[in-house]
């Protein structure tokens, strides 16, 4: 729901760290925020460029298909090897599907078109859950994981790709005003009672959200609000469970997340956070696996 969180950081970092962590496992990003941040962080201010320009992104797959109404998938739009991260001197096998600024206009302009056509809101985002799932698990054949980097704030591609998802992460700063909200957002979409009508109503197929504290110091109302939240996990029907990893605070994150064309080494990049992001990736491997986190 928040900005300024880590969001895009843990995306970028969490990708790199699962490529890294075994060669064989291939990393798609998907970009579902405007601002294309994953996109340039990813691949590169030149080549995401390219990819605005021939229309290669999410907005400019939708408007092929929903509005010019092209018989095309998603895998004629990725950029494939988009990181240029490398690992005992093998590039990581990472894709971009990429973000644009006209993303958010597009996603509008959907709901605008199709509710002038009689669509129903609840129609529109059934048919956009089905276009988009049937993608995702075509995709899937290609892809160990793919990660998705969603906006600040719900809209209606945040919510069809958290219904969707396998396993959501919530990126928090752990202070008050970060995780003002937080029990209800998680309540909200998890808790809601189902419905064969209304696909907002009905439970993503996720677990329960997991909360990962980033932004990570050592100062007094930081540790209280931890040691709040990790006590809210531990009722027999919590609202949310908490990675044991913490992100900390550090430039070193920000500077990695600039380093984009520079070639540099896994190690290079994240330089004293590596061991962080490492167990990050495996503690993501082991929920999803189905193991206690």
């Amino acid at each position: 729901m928040k900005g300024g969180v880590g969001k895009t950081a843990t995306v970028i970092a969490l990708a790199e760290a699962l490529a890294k962590d075994d060669p064989k496992d291939r990393v798609l990003v998907i970009d579902l925020d405007a601002q294309a941040n994953a996109s340039i962080c990813l691949a590169g201010d030149s080549p995401l460029t390219k990819l605005i320009r021939e229309q290669r992104t999410v907005d400019g797959y939708l408007k092929d298909y929903l509005f010019k109404k092209k018989d095309v998938e998603i895998g004629a739009y990725i950029r494939a090897n988009a990181s240029d991260v490398s690992h005992n001197g093998s590039q990581l096998d990472i894709s971009l599907f990429a973000a644009s600024p006209t993303l958010r206009l597009v996603e509008v302009d959907l709901i605008y078109k199709l509710t002038q056509n009689n669509y129903s809101l609840n129609k529109i985002v059934s048919n956009l859950s089905s276009l988009i799932g049937t993608q995702l698990r075509e995709a899937k054949k290609q892809y160990r994981f793919i990660i998705v980097d969603c906006a600040p704030g719900i809209s209606v591609l945040t919510e069809v790709i958290i219904r969707l998802a396998d396993f959501v992460i919530v990126p928090t700063i752990p202070d008050p005003l970060s995780t003002y909200g937080l029990q209800t957002f998680c309540g909200s979409i998890w808790r809601k009672p189902q419905s064969s009508s209304n696909p907002f109503r009905k439970k993503p197929q996720a677990t329960l959200p997991y909360v990962l504290f980033t932004r990570r110091q050592s100062v007094k109302l930081q540790n209280l609000t931890v040691e709040k939240l990790r006590k809210q996990q531990s009722p027999s029907d919590p609202e949310f469970k908490i990675f044991h990893t913490e992100i900390p605070e550090r430039v070193a994150i920000a500077n990695a997340l600039g380093m984009a064309g520079k070639s540099p080494s896994f190690h290079r990049k994240w330089g004293g956070v590596v061991d962080v992001m490492e167990s990050l990736a495996h503690e993501t491997k082991g929920v999803m696996n189905g193991a206690s986190a």
